[in-house]
């Protein structure tokens, strides 16, 4: 199945970098803006995401993630020949674009190809595939970088993609539509298109530039702040009130489930990557792993990640029901933040690896439950917008928890630092983590873990309620019946019933009531009393 190449390769793309970075910096003597190799790919991935759901509409779904595919090659390429830093970062921001089409293009398409009932089961597996990718990217950027050149982090992607660009065109056969390209030109919201993205890129410069390049109460931050919310303001107002084809339609957020669900996908991102990001840093500075090995320490929770997501797929197509998973993944996630925030300079690693379990069982959990709950509460003509505006929703959550934990550690290391060593070494080890162990007098070593230790405990310490905040709002969540009321089980054997034109099916015709959920069992029933009669008048006038 072509769509594991895709997400095998993109995963590995999201990924792989984060081991050549110093290597990179160093190579064209550049360290201080190395990170914006990374931040750049985050930033175009995250704000193109509702873009190209809605492109998928209107160009179609195949050739929307070809071209997907073949920007992010072409990004891919360029990365790999660049001549100078700024190139490497433009170059990555261009990767981005085509990831975010690759990631939401998967996602659309199985919902497409996969009924509602058993989309659980698909997205499980896709969801596995991802995290087990995101685990070894490290491991083979790291490779790449000790043993042949950190170009091959980025031409790494060019066989692997091409194979899936390959098995795409050959094997995937979707509609087109069938409108002109002057026509489908015409149907993109170009100002709204304008607007979103602008308001995305300028409140994840933002975050990326408080408290790492200017203060937080500098012009330079609070600036695209509050620009960020006025574009916002005027891109609700354009979509509601002119925008002929709304890139996002307003009826989505007056739908509690939909909304609901959205608020889950935040507060996850938020904490997830924040787990992520900052559980490395407690091994590599308060436990003194290498930076291989801090990777290495998280292959446990991505293991049962992908158990969890798997497992968790397979029994929303089992039983139907999605519901329980995302009340027992937002709680499985707090439960794990809380326990995080004991971890100590003592802990042992016994104690570490047991309670990731629980964390990532809950991610998994979250994984394959949030997408069919958004998928569940819309009707079919909204699918691919209600998607990407899950993972746009869920990567713009991780955004901010990125900031917010960076903020917090900054700060506790300029609260702790100053009571456990002399004010001579305080800003050395704020600006270098590792000068812990390797510039540090031996007799303050100890002292500044501790410090360093209960500064991280104050990220978890806030993580909590922000956690807490998602299983809130999973509670708001509704309940929709994954079989479609007028889908029919299975094809007719009946040759009379096979002979009937579709489009005179009144089966078919039944559509699923969206603001009432409850209503859909009764919908189900009375679409197999309509179903059975039609049968039966059918062989009656049959000669």
């Amino acid at each position: 199945m072509p769509f594991f190449f895709f997400f095998i390769f993109f995963s590995l793309n999201s990924t792989i970098v984060s081991t050549c970075l110093p290597r990179i910096g160093s190579d064209f003597q550049e360290f201080t803006i190395a990170s914006w190799v990374a931040t750049a790919y985050i930033i175009t991935f995250d704000a193109f995401q509702p873009l190209f759901s809605k492109f998928s509409d209107i160009f179609g779904r195949k050739w929307t993630l070809v071209t997907s595919i073949c920007i992010f090659l072409l990004g891919s390429l360029l990365c790999g020949v660049a001549t100078s830093m700024i190139m490497l970062i433009i170059c990555r921001a261009v990767a981005g674009i085509g990831s975010a089409g690759i990631f939401s293009g998967v996602f659309v398409i199985i919902s497409e190809m996969v009924p509602l009932e058993k989309r659980g089961s698909y997205q499980g597996l896709i969801n596995s595939v991802f995290a087990l990718a995101s685990v070894f990217g490290p491991l083979i950027g790291g490779s790449f970088t000790d043993h042949l050149t950190w170009r091959w982090s980025f031409y790494i992607n060019l066989p692997i993609g091409g194979v899936a660009l390959l098995l795409l065109i050959l094997f995937l056969d979707m509609p087109i539509p069938k409108t002109s390209f002057t026509d489908k030109l015409k149907r993109i919201d170009y100002f709204g298109t304008f607007l979103i993205l602008a308001a995305a890129v300028l409140f994840l410069l933002a975050l990326n530039f408080g408290g790492e390049i200017f203060p937080w109460k500098s012009a330079a931050v609070i600036t695209p702040l509050v620009l960020t919310f006025v574009l916002i303001a005027v891109f609700v107002f354009v979509e509601a009130k002119f925008a002929r084809e709304p890139l996002l339609p307003p009826r989505l957020f007056k739908n509690r489930s939909v909304v609901a669900t959205l608020l889950v996908n935040w507060w996850f991102g938020v904490n997830f990557y924040a787990l992520i990001y900052y559980l490395p840093v407690y091994f590599q500075v308060v436990k003194a792993d290498s930076a291989m090995w801090s990777g290495i320490r998280l292959i446990p929770m991505q293991m049962v990640i992908c158990v969890g997501s798997t497992t968790a797929g397979f029994m929303i197509t089992k039983t139907g029901s999605y519901r329980p998973l995302i009340w027992a993944g937002t709680s499985l996630l707090t439960l794990h933040v809380g326990l995080v925030s004991l971890f100590n300079v003592s802990t042992d690693f016994s104690e570490i690896y047991g309670l990731t379990v629980i964390g990532g069982l809950g991610m998994g959990c979250l994984f394959s439950s949030t997408i069919i709950s958004l998928q569940a509460a819309v009707e079919p003509k909204d699918i691919s917008v209600v998607t990407g505006l899950g993972n746009f929703a869920r990567l713009l959550g991780a955004a901010v928890g990125i900031a917010i934990a960076s903020s917090i550690l900054n700060s506790g290391l300029a609260q702790n630092l100053p009571k456990a060593i002399p004010a001579e070494y305080v800003e050395s080890v704020i600006q270098s983590s590792l000068f812990v162990h390797d510039g540090l007098p031996k007799q303050y070593q100890a002292a500044a873990l501790q410090a360093y230790a209960d500064s991280l405990r104050m990220i978890w310490y806030i993580m909590v309620p922000l956690t807490a905040m998602g299983v809130v709002s999973s509670a708001f969540v509704k309940h929709y019946n994954l079989r479609r009321p007028g889908q029919k089980k299975e094809k007719p054997t009946d040759n009379t019933d096979t002979k009937k034109n579709k489009e005179d099916d009144p089966v078919d015709e039944v559509v699923v009531d969206h603001t009432h959920p409850e209503e859909n069992v009764e919908a189900s029933a009375k679409t197999q009393v309509l179903e059975t009669s039609v049968n039966q008048h059918t062989k009656s006038v049959s000669p």
